[in-house]
C-alpha cells in the first residue's frame, strides 16, 4: 500500500504544481495586459497632444478685438492698440475675405507715408525665430521710446513658420495679452520674443506665470486653451499668400528693410523726413538711439 500512497502524493504535488504554474502564467499576462493596455493610452493621448500642436489642426476660431485684416495688431504707442476690424470667427484655410496680393506685390498696409502722418513699421515676426529674437533684443526699447514719443507707429504681424508648435503658442499667447489686456501687449510680446536670441523657450504654463507676475494679468486659461491658435495660423497663412518668406521681415512705409541691422538707418531717415515735415522734434536724440540699437544688432546678428 506505501507505494501507491506515495504514487498518490506525488500526482498531488504534480497538480499542485501545474496549478500554481498557471496562476503565475495568468498573473503574468494580467500585468503585461495593463502594461500594454497603459502604453496604448500613453500613445494615443501623445498624439492627441502633437495633434493639438499642429498649427495646421487650428482652422476656426475666435479673432482678438485688436486684430487687422491681416491678423496684425497696429500700435500707435507702445501701450495702446488701434481698434480692430472685428474679425469675429475666422477660418484660417479660407482667406477669402482678406486682402491679398498673390505675392505679386508688397504685402496690404505696406504703401507709403501720407503727409503729415508718422512713419509705419510693419513686421513679420515669430517668436521661435532666434532672428527675431536678436531684433527684439536690440530694437524693442529704441521702439518703444519712438511709439510713446509719436516718431512712427508700428504693425506686428505673428506668424508661426520657424518653430512649430512653439511658435504657434506663442503667437496664441500674445494675442492673449491683446485681448485681455492691450496696454501690455508689446512689452510682453518684446520680453518672450527677446529670449529666443539665446535659445530661450517658455512653456504655457511660464507665458502665463509670466503674464500673471509681471503685468497682473491672468491668462492662464486663454494660453492652455488655444484659444487664438486658429487665428495665429489665419496671420501665417496671410503673410504666405502675400509672399512673405522670413522673419523678421520689416517695412518702413513702402520700403522693406534688406537686413533687419539696418532697420535703425531706415526708420531714423523716415522720422527725420516727417520731423522735417511738421517742424517738430518728436526724439531728441535720435541718431544716438539707432547707434545703440545697431551695434547691439550687429552684435546679436553675429
Amino acid at each position: 500500500m506505501a507505494p501507491r500512497n506515495a504514487s498518490a502524493r506525488e500526482q498531488a504535488r504534480k497538480l499542485q504544481q501545474e496549478q500554481e504554474r498557471k496562476q503565475k502564467t495568468q498573473s503574468l499576462l494580467l500585468r503585461v495586459g495593463v502594461v500594454v493596455l497603459a502604453l496604448v493610452v500613453v500613445g494615443a493621448l501623445t498624439f492627441w497632444v502633437l495633434s493639438r500642436d499642429d498649427g495646421g489642426s487650428y482652422t476656426e476660431g475666435p479673432a482678438p478685438a485688436a486684430a487687422n485684416e491681416q491678423g496684425g495688431f497696429t500700435l500707435t504707442s507702445s501701450s495702446e492698440l488701434v481698434e480692430g476690424d472685428s474679425l469675429g470667427q475666422i477660418d484660417a484655410e479660407n482667406l477669402d475675405g482678406a486682402e491679398t496680393t498673390g505675392g505679386a506685390d508688397q504685402p496690404p498696409g505696406v504703401e507709403p507715408r501720407a503727409e503729415g502722418e508718422p512713419p509705419h513699421v510693419v513686421m513679420y515676426t515669430d517668436a521661435g525665430c532666434p532672428a527675431c529674437g536678436a531684433f527684439e533684443s536690440a530694437y524693442h526699447t529704441m521702439l518703444t521710446e519712438w511709439l510713446d514719443a509719436g516718431a512712427i507707429t508700428m504693425e506686428i504681424r505673428q506668424v508661426n513658420w520657424v518653430a512649430p508648435p512653439y511658435s504657434s503658442q506663442t503667437a496664441n499667447a500674445f494675442a492673449c495679452m491683446a485681448e485681455e489686456s492691450p496696454e501690455d501687449y508689446f512689452s510682453y510680446f518684446g520680453q518672450i520674443t527677446s529670449a529666443r536670441a539665446d535659445g530661450g523657450e517658455f512653456s504655457n504654463d511660464q507665458m502665463a506665470e509670466l503674464a500673471e507676475q509681471d503685468y497682473g494679468v491672468d491668462i492662464s486659461e486663454c494660453i492652455n486653451d488655444g484659444t487664438y491658435r486658429a487665428f495665429a495660423q489665419y496671420s501665417s497663412n496671410l503673410g504666405s499668400e502675400n509672399g512673405v518668406q522670413a522673419t523678421p521681415t520689416i517695412y518702413v512705409d513702402d520700403e522693406e528693410v534688406p537686413e533687419f541691422m539696418n532697420t535703425g538707418d531706415v526708420i531714423l531717415e523716415a522720422v527725420q523726413a516727417y520731423q522735417d515735415e511738421t517742424g517738430e522734434e518728436f526724439i531728441e536724440e535720435p541718431e544716438e538711439d539707432v547707434e545703440d540699437a545697431d551695434a547691439e544688432a550687429e552684435t546679436e546678428g553675429e
